[in-house]
């Protein structure tokens, strides 16, 4: 039964990621009569947008992964164990394993711990770089390099190894000049055996049982996890706003004792994968945001673009969804001289098409009828948060 139900899982998440490309004309469109958005005085604000200056510091290794015990507690409970000195596959009905002898067990811990070495001298780094990409990519922030970084540390005698503390990191973003800090640590690295006794499949013929046999049998082997905290620091208050542990996983194969090259590119793989579950918050905090200049509807009625002043540059891609706001002023029923801007996302969504500028990028309205003649020249338009991780990815693809 749980074979179907992962069968039918597989096909659904497989479909689900078979998105399609907005193609459009927008030349093939008339454009609509002046209707701009009228925006009161006390609402412009909403318009304004600073990229912050971010800065990704400071990651910091937590973990006790210890290569040896962790293959160690993959294969107990195997029920051909090798001999004294040798090193065999062992096989179970519905199992599979690496087994290690006395002697072999001696030497493979030792080279391990070899192995761990380099990987705390370098695996910060690679998260660092990791969610720097994310935050560069993402638009909505100006990000310090860590050339940069590594300038105001020299300058100002830091030590690297000293910076443990938040209060240090919110002092060095003050002589840097950024508005937030991003850093944390790599809390945990994790080694396991996965058999998902594929082998039971083969012989079906169903295009199903093929293909969930074929993704089942490539998930066989060992699996890395990366565990990753992240916490981003408001340098002017030296609050936390925000913190977060994401997971990665990523598939390294059957070879018996895994190279090096496997295992740090395999840690490095899973904690890439899990900072993409980090987007949706991030892209809350860095959002991407501009405004309509301009609408047209197809001759035949049916449809509605809009013409956006953000593009490539400000890290909009083609298929992202925006939202699109309007207005009104609210005036304090017992001072009136007070009054506060409401704004009210409209129920329409604003997807980018290909015709896609550095600088601007025409999109494609849909959503309610009525909702998508809402959408006016001028109104405020917002990339929504972007998504984490697919169902493929967490499984180690």
């Amino acid at each position: 039964m749980w074979r179907k139900c992962f069968i039918a899982a597989l096909v659904l998440a497989l479909a689900a990621c078979v998105a399609t490309p907005v193609k459009l004309d927008p030349m093939s469109f008339v454009v609509d009569p002046p209707d701009k958005e009228r925006i009161p005085r006390v609402c412009k604000s909403a318009y304004e947008h600073v990229f912050p200056k971010v800065a990704v510091v400071n990651f910091t290794n937590n973990t006790t992964f210890d290569f040896a015990r962790s293959v160690q507690a993959s294969v107990q409970g195997q029920r051909d164990r090798t001999a004294v000195g040798g090193a065999a596959v062992g096989v179970a009905p519905g199992a599979a394993g690496v087994v290690w002898g006395t002697r072999d067990r001696t030497k493979f811990q030792r080279d391990s711990q070899f192995i761990e070495r380099q990987i705390n001298a370098q695996l910060c780094e690679s998260v660092e770089e990791g969610v720097t990409n994310e935050i560069v990519n993402m638009g909505g922030a100006k990000v310090f390099t860590r050339s940069e970084m590594q300038k105001i540390l020299d300058e100002q005698k830091f030590q690297r190894s000293g910076l443990v503390d938040d209060s240090t990191l919110v002092r060095l973003g003050k002589i840097a000049g950024v508005r937030f800090i991003i850093t944390g640590s790599v809390n945990n690295v994790g080694l396991s055996w996965r058999d998902y006794g594929s082998e039971h499949l083969k012989g079906r013929r169903e295009f199903g049982y093929v293909l969930a046999g074929s993704l089942m049998a490539r998930q066989e082997g060992w699996n890395v996890r990366t565990d990753v905290a992240l916490r981003i620091l408001d340098v002017e208050t030296g609050e936390i706003l925000f913190s977060m542990i994401v997971t990665g996983r990523e598939i390294i194969g059957k070879t018996p004792y895994p190279s090096y090259d496997a295992l740090i590119g395999g840690i490095k793989k899973a904690a890439a994968k899990g900072l993409v579950d980090a987007r949706p918050q991030l892209s809350k905090w860095f959002t991407l945001k501009g405004y309509i200049f301009q609408t047209r509807t197809s001759p035949d009625g049916k449809q509605r673009s809009a013409l956006i002043n953000i593009g490539e540059k400000s890290g909009l891609k083609e298929g992202d969804m925006l939202m699109a706001y309007t207005f009104q002023e609210i005036v304090d029923p017992f001072d009136e001289r007070n009054s506060t801007c409401d704004i009210v996302k409209l129920p329409a969504q604003i997807q980018v098409s290909n015709q896609l500028q550095a600088d601007k990028a025409w999109t494609l309205i849909s959503g309610d009828p009525a909702a998508v003649k809402r959408v006016k020249v001028g109104q405020l338009v917002e990339r929504i948060p972007m998504e984490g991780q697919g169902f493929m990815n967490k499984m180690g693809y």
